[in-house]
């Protein structure tokens, strides 16, 4: 949760939401700078970069992203991937988004063929920036949106023409998927097998290129990058079900932007649970004088709802995990525990989740040889009493629950 309008209105930048750095403040400080630039037309290159608005759903703000500045890289300003690679810290995104023109128009999200929707579909394919010609109605706001789900959409202005005027580099891959009468999950995970970064994937998701035509149409932004971790999720859960159990209790953590990662892996056949620690003057907990605490569990067979409490943070972290485990071959009892600090005080997108989880897999880790053991390590990293989270946490209660019973009946055999 970020602080109301008008505690900021009231406060203009003093500190009184309790948040380490006001993200009213941090926009405007690289704006000052950047926005004077800012015309009604330009000539600049697109990362490439796309935004689909589910406000006044069926009929959406739908527009892509430019730059009108000179940029070094500008593959950069829209490569979540990269972003966590370079260890990119928050100001530092702000500071490379709050450089793109948000160039928009309305469109319905059954009709997905226009003459600018047509042109934003021919460079948003692309896997290398492209130019464009920028034509708007009237000069960029000064606004930036931030959002808990993708990177935060800045300098919105009406489109009145846009011009393609470099050659898109559009893979051969996605050119036949586009074509195919393939379903969209399936196209979803040829494109993902064929080794295409997740976020450009969500990308040509959202601009409704993938699925039979019939079906086609345009996505959400905020619905597509959920929509394509949970589609990739439920491939390779099809691939690990089958597998033999992790003989090992593994602990994997990581910490990235003022969240912590802490990732337990248990013998047993699939099970997957988030649980989310929501530390105040953090940015969902603003005004809070105690920690909150969310979960979400997936059984064996698959969560069929979707997952309210954590929202596209559940998708996220089970993408990653699982391609852990399908990269050796093991099915495990999954926990993950996400602690999310002051430190966090504007979200970036999820993807800042997905990636940290995903690199917590390359670092060293913690082995164990009892459950207990493992949740007493947890129980003394984590800044909340454990039973806190015991009392969330579906997973937790079964582990006891199945080592107080094999210990029963243990005992009842061995008198026997």
């Amino acid at each position: 949760m970020m602080p109301s309008p008008t505690l900021c209105a009231k406060c203009k930048g003093r500190g009184w939401c309790g948040l380490k750095k006001c993200p009213l403040m941090e926009r405007i400080k690289y704006w000052k700078n950047v926005s004077r630039n800012f015309k009604e037309n330009f000539y600049g290159p697109t990362p490439p970069s796309v935004f689909v608005g589910r406000v006044g759903y069926p009929k959406v703000n739908v527009g892509g992203l430019a730059t009108p500045l000179e940029v070094e890289h500008v593959s950069l300003l829209d490569a979540p991937e990269l972003w966590y690679m370079k260890k990119l810290g928050i100001e530092d995104v702000i500071k490379l988004r709050s450089t793109l023109v948000y160039s928009r128009f309305k469109q319905k999200v059954y009709s997905t063929s226009g003459r600018f929707l047509d042109r934003i579909k021919e460079f948003v394919t692309s896997i290398k920036p492209t130019y464009v010609e920028v034509e708007l109605r009237k000069k960029p706001r000064m606004k930036m949106n931030f959002s808990l789900w993708s990177p935060p959409v800045v300098n919105p202005a009406p489109l009145k023409n846009i011009t393609i005027a470099s050659n898109p580099k559009v893979p051969r891959v996605v050119e036949k998927v586009i074509d195919d009468e393939l379903k969209a999950v399936e196209a979803v995970s040829l494109l993902y097998r064929k080794g295409l970064p997740v976020s450009y994937i969500q990308k040509v998701f959202s601009l409704g290129l993938l699925g039979k035509e019939t079906k086609k149409k345009l996505v959400p932004t905020r619905w597509s990058i959920t929509a394509v971790d949970d589609s990739l999720g439920r491939f390779l859960l099809e691939r690990i079900r089958g597998l033999e159990e992790l003989n090992d209790i593994l602990f994997f953590q990581n910490e990235y932007l003022g969240n912590k990662y802490y990732v337990l892996l248990f013998p047993g056949s699939y099970e997957y649970e988030l649980v989310e620690i929501k530390y105040p003057k953090s940015i969902w907990n603003v005004n809070g004088s105690e920690p909150l605490i969310f979960s979400e569990y997936e059984p064996f067979e698959g969560k069929k709802e979707y997952a309210e409490e954590t929202g596209g943070a559940f998708y996220a972290g089970r993408l990653a995990v699982l391609e852990f485990l399908n990269k050796i071959k093991r099915q495990a009892k999954v926990l993950i525990v996400r602690e999310v600090t002051k430190e966090y005080y504007a979200p970036v997108g999820i993807w800042q989740m997905r990636e940290a989880v995903r690199d917590s897999f390359s670092k060293s880790y913690e082995k164990f040889e009892s459950v207990m053991a493992a949740l007493s390590s947890l129980a003394n990293k984590i800044n909340v009493p454990f039973i806190s989270v015991m009392k969330k946490s579906k997973l937790i209660r079964n582990l006891l629950y199945q080592r107080s019973l094999t210990s029963f009946l243990k005992s009842t055999s061995h008198n026997s």
